[in-house]
């Protein structure tokens, strides 16, 4: 059974409590979605659309959860702000969120890409520099040893 479809709004974060949902990897018990709810309300200046899902779910089977609506995480962020301001509890929402993985795996990625990228030109650029340098300081040859 399908939950939400990418890119539709998130209405409700969920908490899977048995059995799994299936999204861009896997969300087993203690597992969460719709962490872009988290987000949405701690931007400033705050939004009122509501962002778009990061990730088809699909259950796999009867599976439990607990939902907490848009309007109630809306509530928490506002009346509990001075705690997700603390570095460590950010971290942790960022580190536990999938999306927030495959951003990660993305730059990480990207990242490396680049790296390599970098390192094939600059041998090339090297094999270039030898090759002239090995042109411009060989012995020339002596134009009387071909005339006979």
């Amino acid at each position: 059974m399908q939950i939400t479809k990418e890119g539709d709004p998130v209405k409700r974060m969920l908490f899977v409590l048995r059995d799994g949902v299936k999204s861009s990897c896997m969300l087993g018990p203690g597992n969460f979605t719709g962490d872009e709810l988290l987000s949405w309300c701690l931007r400033r200046p705050f939004v009122e659309r509501l962002p778009p899902s990061s990730s088809t779910l699909v259950t796999l089977e009867t599976t439990e959860a607990f939902g907490l609506e848009a309007g109630d995480v809306k509530y928490v962020t506002q009346h509990f702000r001075y705690t997700f301001v603390n570095d460590k509890v950010r971290r942790s929402a960022r580190y536990y969120s999938p999306g927030w993985r495959t951003w990660a795996a993305v730059a990480i990625q990207l990242t490396w890409r680049r790296h390599r990228h970098r390192l094939t030109l600059s041998s090339m650029g090297e094999d270039k520099l030898r090759l002239y340098t090995a042109m411009l300081t060989s012995p020339k040859p002596n134009l009387d040893d071909f005339i006979a």
